[in-house]
């Protein structure tokens, strides 16, 4: 029977780092971002649906989607916000429903479905429960200035544009403390696994 584990987190909070450990323990990590990049590849439905709503501006010379362009829309305004979520959602989620389908048909013991988005999106309904990495917001924007080049007030604008984190705590099944190193992380991390594995 595979287990399917919700990995969510704010924007900078180490979602990245704890897929990464959980890929490394033999989970198949189903990637949002990465199944999202392939929704808006040139010639995809996804694409096609942005242009047709914001036009050709959030398109770089080449055809291929703009992220930044893209970002500087959404992120000042929630309905384009959920005009974009709205066109890209149901795409990435039947993508992502076929791969865990193709995993647990392998036998796969853990699949992860590793979205940021994932409570707004609705998809803990998929999961047989929900792992969210927290951090403290001090720690979030600076790596979001370090990471990303943004200034402080940009970092800031990106994660006031997601869910809560008191929300999301209150909604998930386990909860990852990312504020001290990368083995205490881990340990936390092995110790949820040997529950979900007995």
């Amino acid at each position: 029977m595979t287990y399917v584990l919700g990995l969510t987190g704010g924007i900078a909070s180490g979602k990245s780092t704890v897929s990464d450990y959980l890929y490394e323990q033999g989970a198949v990590i189903i990637d949002a971002d990465v199944v999202s990049r392939e929704v808006v590849r040139p010639g995809a439905k996804g694409l096609s649906g942005l242009t047709a709503e914001f036009g050709q501006q959030i398109l770089d010379e080449g055809g291929t989607l703009n992220r930044a362009a893209l970002g500087d829309i959404i992120f000042n305004s929630k309905e384009k916000r959920d005009i974009v979520n709205g066109i890209l959602h149901p795409l990435i989620k039947e993508e992502m429903l076929a791969q865990v389908e193709s995993a647990a048909q392998k036998g796969t013991d853990v699949v992860v479905l590793a979205i940021p988005l994932l409570f707004e999106s609705h998809c803990e309904r998929y999961c047989d429960a929900v792992l969210v990495v927290d951090i403290d917001p001090n720690t979030q924007i600076q790596r979001l200035i370090e990471r990303n080049g943004y200034t402080k007030e940009q970092a800031q604008a990106r994660i006031s544009s997601q869910m809560d984190p008191t929300e999301r705590r209150k909604r998930a099944d386990f909860v990852v403390d990312n504020n001290g190193s990368k083995e205490e992380t881990y340990r936390q991390i092995d110790i949820l696994l040997e529950n979900v594995l007995e």
